[in-house]
């Protein structure tokens, strides 16, 4: 068994010739290694159990050579595969399960009832340009550019893209190394295997949005990797929607990634004591501009799809409505073209890169802060307990009368109770009962309730930005038909919002 570290990165047919022309390539080649013709058979049954269970079985053909390797779920982080992986020797259309040296995958294949199940699936295949590199640090690197093709059935996905495969040295050096070439190469980091693909061609799988998971923690953890381990839920978060934005047309892929990167903010904010202001100055920086590029498809998506819709049907003959709801529809395009250049844009794929180089720094042992030491911050059960209690005195204090709260000071309520809703869904793995669901869950729902305000404030920011455009009169002042509307229903919502309160403050914290 050996433990594969590889960093994917995609690129257009067109560029492949001026990458292998690349200064930084060309210094760097050690060894230019012979080329490859690769096959590979993917084996799974009817019902993939084999994906089911996160495992990989291949036989894949190297020059008369036939390979079976078997592959295990790993870890991705910013297109950083790294998974175990066992190989032996076989013949064509011949499985061996016997010399898997795991046990427990030995046991798992055992199953007669599995083995005459597993059928071919699909096909890769592609042609293999390598090359040996040493970096400039002494790390060695097997370049590979694959060309080539998917196949399962009629259908077909091309393949074409970069790894980079650590022989030896550290992983960080492969992230340095990739925004080296960036800088002059249009790559896009990948997060997805070529295994991945083939089963979604298999499947017709939809594009769908993704929500975010809870990481999985341990008490016994430093709180150091406890950062790394949230930051890396966040990353997998953000780009399992990056493609939604950039092909799909459902408004929730924009949503999931403003999530995942309000909540990768929030981490950073939570962890600020244990990190470095120097190197967390540019990710925060880089957040926000991602944040910002994506707002306003936002905030268009939710005038144009939530607010409007109801206010239409209750004023069908409204003409002033009417073109509102076309003057908003076409600024939410712009808005969302404008999320779309963004995600596309190389600024993304350096942030993207930038993030998954902190990640392996992080991960290197360093020297405790004797302040840090001293008070407590390396103890993730007081660490939590001390994040947890000071947010949630935080919002008991600011929701006070909260229906008798201004805009401004309710909109504060939202933001204490945002940053401790992501703060306790951080650690809720570490407090695994029915006290926690339900205080996450009373948190939810009043986080959602306040969101309704927010989006109403928005609403209103949104008309000034229109008004300030265009002569509302010659269109019969619709906006004052939707503020009043839209403060009606913040009137009839307040008998909501304390019902919402009084339910999270009799929640007892799941932490004491």
């Amino acid at each position: 068994m050996k433990n594969e570290i590889e960093l994917k990165l995609l690129i257009a047919p067109e560029e492949v010739r001026r990458f292998l022309r690349h200064p930084l390539i060309k210094a760097l080649t050690r060894q230019k290694l012979p080329p490859q013709r690769l096959l590979s058979i993917y084996y799974d049954t009817p019902h993939c159990t084999l994906h089911q269970q996160r495992i990989a079985l291949r036989l894949r053909r190297s020059g008369r050579r036939w390979i079976q390797t078997v592959k295990t779920e790993g870890s991705v982080t910013a297109g950083l595969h790294e998974r175990p992986e066992w190989e032996c020797d076989t013949t064509k259309d011949t499985l061996v399960f016997d010399a898997l040296p795991d046990p427990v995958i030995r046991e798992f294949f055992a199953d007669e009832q599995l083995q005459q199940a597993l059928q071919p699936l699909f096909v890769t295949q592609f042609a293999r340009t390598r090359r040996m590199l040493e970096l400039l640090s002494g790390d060695i690197v097997e370049c590979s550019i694959d060309r080539g093709e998917i196949r399962a059935g009629d259908d077909r996905l091309p393949i074409c893209e970069v790894e980079f495969e650590l022989k030896s040295g550290e992983p960080l050096r492969l992230f340095e190394f990739a925004l080296s070439l960036q800088e002059t190469l249009p790559l896009k980091l990948e997060n997805v295997s070529k295994a991945e693909r083939g089963y979604q061609l298999v499947t017709h799988t939809a594009l769908i949005p993704v929500k975010a998971k809870t990481p999985e923690l341990e008490k016994s953890l430093s709180v150091r990797d406890t950062f790394v381990r949230i930051l890396q839920s966040c990353m997998t978060h953000l780009q399992a929607n990056e493609e939604g934005v950039v092909r799909g047309d459902d408004p929730e892929f924009v949503h999931q990634m403003r999530v995942a990167l309000r909540r990768a903010r929030s981490a950073v904010r939570v962890f600020s004591s244990i990190l470095s202001s120097e190197k967390t100055e540019v990710i925060r920086e880089e957040l926000q501009w991602l944040a910002n590029a994506l707002n306003g498809a936002r905030n268009w998506d939710v005038f144009v799809l939530t607010t409007l819709p109801p206010i239409l049907t209750a004023f069908p003959d409204h003409q002033g409505l009417a073109w509102l709801h076309s003057h908003s529809a076409t600024i939410r395009e712009h808005a969302n073209a404008q999320a779309r250049d963004a995600v596309i844009a190389p600024r993304y794929q350096r942030f993207l890169l930038t993030l998954g180089a902190w990640v392996c720094i992080l991960t290197k042992p360093e020297p405790i802060p004797i302040e840090a030491a001293e008070s407590g911050e390396t103890d993730l059960t007081r660490f939590t307990i001390a994040i947890l209690q000071k947010r949630h005195r935080q919002l008991k204090k600011r929701g006070k009368h909260v229906t008798a709260l201004s805009p401004a000071e309710r909109h504060a309520v939202r933001i204490a109770a945002k940053k401790l809703r992501y703060a306790a869904e951080f650690f809720s793995s570490l407090y695994l009962d029915k006290r926690t669901r339900r205080y996450i869950g009373a948190l939810a729902a009043l986080q959602d309730v306040l969101g309704a305000f927010n989006d109403s404030a928005t609403t209103i920011t949104l008309l000034q930005e229109i008004t300030s455009k265009e002569d509302m009169a010659t269109h019969q002042h619709p906006e004052g038909i939707v503020l009043g509307w839209v403060q009606g229903a913040n009137h009839a919502r307040l008998a909501e919002l304390a019902q919402t309160w009084e339910a999270f403050v009799e929640r007892k914290p799941f932490w004491e």
